[in-house]
């Protein structure tokens, strides 16, 4: 047995690259320090959408369900492992999915590799740039997943939906109001319970195969998403 960690590190440094409107809400404060206190306590503020995450139907919908009433058989299991690369902008419809996972069965974990990992760590690139340049999938594509009854799906980019399908990044039409509203593909995966995850990376290790996934959330309660540490079980 092999696990492989599918997760962006989390550091001081910020050397992952963060989503622009959740970056400069991440800070790491020193509460307890060995010199002065003769131990170690780090105080630290995170989004529930920071690094490696999940997004549960709360995410979207005003009465959608929080992570705690998620079973926890939602973050495990079988996964299938479709090698999907793409350039910038590059769109993931359902003919692709069709192609590439013919395999998927009911109740499978998906997970999507564009090549895109890397730049969110490895060779981190400018987060404007990845915001605004990474592939992602069309409503198509959310709708084949639906249709296909998975209980998860992830990919290895700041977002599942392709970006001309992304709400504003603009600060000034966020307080002019003028911000989109949420797109089909959140809406599709979400509404049909399909557990949401996002920046992952080292997908190139596990491209085309089967194996088994694990990224459970931390234990929030009535909380719409939550960093993960993810892994592949080969």
């Amino acid at each position: 047995m092999k696990i492989i960690d599918l997760s962006c590190p989390l550091d001081r440094d910020h050397t992952s690259a963060q989503y622009p409107t959740i970056g400069p809400r991440v800070a790491y404060h020193d509460l307890y320090t060995m010199p002065r206190d003769g131990r170690r306590v780090t105080e630290f503020t995170l989004t529930t959408h920071t690094n490696t995450h999940v997004d549960a139907p709360s995410h979207v919908f005003k009465d959608g369900k929080p992570l705690d009433e998620l079973p926890l058989e939602s973050f495990y299991g079988p996964a299938q492992v479709l090698d999907l690369q793409r350039e910038a902008l590059g769109e993931i419809t359902g003919d692709d999915l069709e192609a590439a996972g013919s395999s998927v069965a009911e109740g499978d974990i998906v997970l999507i590799h564009t090549g895109w990992g890397k730049y969110v760590h490895k060779e981190r690139a400018h987060p404007e740039y990845l915001a605004k340049n990474h592939p992602g999938l069309v409503e198509s594509a959310g709708l084949w997943l639906v249709e296909r009854k998975v209980k998860a799906v992830g990919i290895d980019c700041f977002a599942i939906r392709h970006p001309k399908l992304s709400p504003s990044l603009s600060p000034s039409d966020l307080q002019a109001n003028k911000a989109k509203p949420v797109e089909p593909v959140h809406y599709h995966l979400l509404g049909a319970g399909i557990v949401i995850l996002e920046q992952l990376m080292n997908l190139e290790q596990i491209a085309g195969q089967r194996v088994t996934a694990a990224f459970f959330p931390l234990p929030f309660v009535g909380i719409d998403g939550s960093p993960v540490r993810a892994v592949a079980i080969v």
